[in-house]
């Protein structure tokens, strides 16, 4: 009898965790100085397992089943495996309407602060917190360049849901390397096509690009020992990859640790814009990548306006219209573009036409436009007032 009640307690503790209980993601992200206070950028993710298994089985068998008619073969073992895992944080079930609150793991005090406003129908709190920079000094005091990462923990839900990050505190003078992942330091072949793009993200492990972790060592190296070097990982794969991303680049390649900046994809159906968001991404999203990336640099590079840039991608994408932007946004910031050439064997056959009458390749130019009416309205709002 009693290994019957025992049991049932199990049961009844599983079914209230899978209802109550809630997951935290708090994405890896900066903080600047702003007079006496540190601004953070704070972005949480708040999810769980859904409730109902069979919707996870059936999404799962579909997406193999969709695989397996386009390669035409079963996948195997490690494929489905690897498959599964990737749908993970797709499949996930967002928890709207909560509040998030955090903490500095190093804080004797555990001082607690609420994030603004709830998390959307997507489970998402993306803002700025500031803090008197007088809190943090202690917990600053003695830290330099890479060593200035501080750990947050982050609850939601009346502690049900919990989960650990890291901000990054920036000097505002440094070298800020902002770097694309997709076929810059992770060959994804985005130049084969969709169907080699998704197998190679969906089905296959990762693989690095060659040489690309060590030439990032010798931008830290080049920078000097008391540079205030960091990396700022800005990405048109979508927020729903990066545990797996992180882990790959970070853990498993030792590249660099930096910031994560990544494509919003709204999957709840109830939120404006979602099923734009999810048609963008089946179809590659090409020119929505690049009006993400123009934006999210052009924010990093307002919030650092001392620091110095170096911007690396690809020449399969869209890096060298979006770095073109940038450049001509924030020509006194921008040290060097590099660029990345995996459209070398396509083109050893062809002539290249270069020269001034050859039409661009994708016109930025309403798009500069509107980034350079943000900076104009940033630098007003800086402006003492009279």
């Amino acid at each position: 009898m009693s290994g019957f009640i025992n049991r049932l307690q199990e049961v009844v503790s599983d079914l209230r965790r899978r209802i109550t209980g809630k997951d935290v993601t708090v994405y890896p992200s900066y903080a600047y100085r702003k007079g006496d206070e540190w601004v953070l950028t704070v972005r949480v993710w708040v999810h769980d397992n859904r409730d109902t298994p069979f919707v996870e089985d059936a999404i799962e068998r579909l997406a193999a089943r969709r695989f397996e008619d386009d390669l035409g073969r079963a996948l195997r073992p490690e494929e489905k495996a690897r498959l599964d895992a990737c749908l993970a944080n797709f499949i996930a079930d967002d928890k709207g309407d909560e509040e998030v609150e955090f903490f500095f793991d190093a804080d004797p005090r555990r001082e607690v602060f609420r994030l603004p406003g709830r998390t959307t129908p997507n489970g998402v709190i993306e803002t700025e917190v500031r803090v008197p920079a007088r809190r943090l000094a202690p917990l600053l005091e003695g830290k330099a360049g890479d060593g200035r990462w501080l750990k947050v923990t982050a609850t939601a839900g009346g502690g049900e849901g919990q989960g650990s990050g890291a901000v990054r505190f920036l000097a505002d003078a440094g070298l800020s390397v902002v770097s694309d992942i997709d076929d810059t330091v992770k060959v994804t072949e985005i130049p084969a096509g969709r169907r080699t793009v998704l197998r190679n993200t969906f089905l296959r492990e990762f693989r690095a690009a060659e040489g690309m972790r060590e030439r990032y060592l010798k931008f830290i190296e080049e920078a000097g020992p008391s540079a205030d070097v960091c990396f700022h990982y800005v990405s048109g794969s979508p927020w729903q990859l990066y545990e797996l991303l992180a882990r790959f680049l970070i853990e498993d390649e030792r590249f660099p640790a930096g910031t994560f900046h990544m494509k919003n994809l709204r999957k709840n159906l109830l939120e404006p814009g979602a099923l734009d968001s999810i048609k963008a991404f089946a179809l590659g999203g090409d020119l929505a990548t690049l009006d993400q990336k123009v934006r999210q640099i052009t924010q990093l590079m307002l919030n650092l306006p001392g620091r110095r840039f170096l911007l690396v991608g690809d020449s399969g994408e869209r890096d060298p219209e979006v770095y073109r932007a940038i450049r001509e946004l924030f020509p006194a910031q921008v040290q060097k573009v590099f660029i990345r050439d995996v459209l070398a064997d396509r083109l050893a056959d062809a002539e290249i036409i270069k020269g001034p009458g050859v039409a661009v390749p994708l016109d930025t130019t309403d798009l500069v436009a509107e980034m350079k009416k943000l900076i104009a309205d940033a630098a007003r709002a800086d402006a003492p007032k009279l």
